[in-house]
Order: structure tokens, then sequence, then C-alpha cells
């Protein structure tokens, strides 16, 4: 079975990312948007690792890292610490507060999974189910050895941050991206490219996708 991984964050879409990211690598996070719910579902669930954000609704980030590091069933779980904290002396402070890790927002989706995975190496009950995340220097010989791309996929959305998502996720496995966030330019791109594969969203500024599919 693959490692448990209890995430608690009160932004939805810090949490979103968070969990998909987890997700696409095999594992089932469980899931808490404020300290006391994550308190209550890491002593139900005993999970392998705590990923927690420090500004949260009631019970903040530092109350559940306390509490946490005081019981002996949880004591020796890592707890890795999810903040935008970014002043000088804050990664003391929050590893001084109990966490084992920090891990800097915004989340940078190339680099997560492999925090998350060194911080899970501390615990002996980590079990990995799914391949191991490819370093920048490993996408780079693997990608640079290829003659040929696997294919190419058109990404039409208007959001910069799934655009940016969707490019860091397959490029590494040795996709060619076109990213654009406008349906016309992305009808010039796919008469001109004649990509693989088209991924769209549905709900756009200029149009919508089922525009784009009827053109």
């Amino acid at each position: 079975m693959s490692a448990r991984i209890l995430v608690i964050e009160d932004n939805p879409a810090n949490l979103e990312l968070m969990t998909y990211l987890l997700e696409a690598y095999g594992y089932s996070p469980e899931v808490a948007t404020d300290g006391e719910k994550g308190l209550a579902a890491a002593r139900r669930e005993r999970p392998d690792l705590i990923i927690c954000d420090i500004q949260l609704p009631g019970a903040s980030g530092f109350d559940v890292a306390r509490q946490i590091k005081a019981d002996p069933a949880l004591a020796t779980v890592p707890l890795v610490a999810v903040t935008a904290f970014a002043m000088v002396g804050d990664r003391e402070k929050v590893l001084a507060g109990g966490f084992d890790r920090y891990i800097p927002k915004p989340i940078d989706p190339e680099t997560f999974v492999v925090q998350v995975e060194e911080s899970l190496r501390q615990t002996s009950q980590a079990v990995r189910v799914s391949p191991p995340l490819k370093t920048g220097s490993d996408i780079s010989s693997t990608v640079g050895s290829r003659s040929t791309v696997l294919a190419t996929i058109l990404v039409v959305d208007n959001s910069p941050v799934n655009l940016d998502l969707t490019r860091s996720t397959l490029e590494p496995l040795g996709y060619e991206v076109i990213a654009v966030s406008r349906i016309a330019e992305a009808l010039d791109q796919a008469r001109c490219a004649i990509p693989d594969l088209i991924l769209s969203d549905v709900n756009m500024t200029e149009g919508d996708g089922f525009e784009f599919l009827r053109q």
C-alpha cells in the first residue's frame, strides 16, 4: 500500500493543487481544512506523513505541531510545514515550532512531491508504489536522448496556473506541450502544428470549449 499522507490546509486552491500532485504519484491523501479537524484526522488515521499549513482557522499550524509531537502515537510522524512565511528567520521559527521540514508557498509542482518523499524517507513505515519522480537532471538526460517527443499536446486554458501545472506535469514525461490561453490562438496552433491531443478548458473568458470544439 502507498504511504498515508494527511494534508491540513484551509485554502481551497492550495489544497486542490497539493492533493492533485500527490494523487498523480499514487497517493490517496486524507485532507482536513482546519487545525482541529487535522488533529482529529491524525489521531484517527495515524498517517505516515502530515503536511500542514501554518495559518489555519482555530488551532494554528504551531498548535497542531505542538499537540502532534506531544502525542506518543504520533510524535515520530514527519511533520511538514507549508507556508507563505518568507521573512528572515521564519524557516528557523517553523523548525523550532516542531516541524521537521519547511516547504514555501507558492507550491512548485515540479519539486513538491520530491520534497514530500524526502520527508517520507524519515519513517520506515512509508512504502512507495508509484515510480520515482524524475529530477531535473534525469529529465534533461532522458528527454535529450530522444530523437522525437512522445506526442504533441495542445493545452487551451485561460488560467496561467493551470497551464503551468499541465506543462510541468507533461513535459518531464517526454511530451511537447503547446500552451495557449485564447481560442483564436488555439485554432491557429491546431491548424499549424496538428497536435496528437488537445486538452481544453470549457469555461474561458473569450468563448468556451464547446465553441472551440465546433470550430
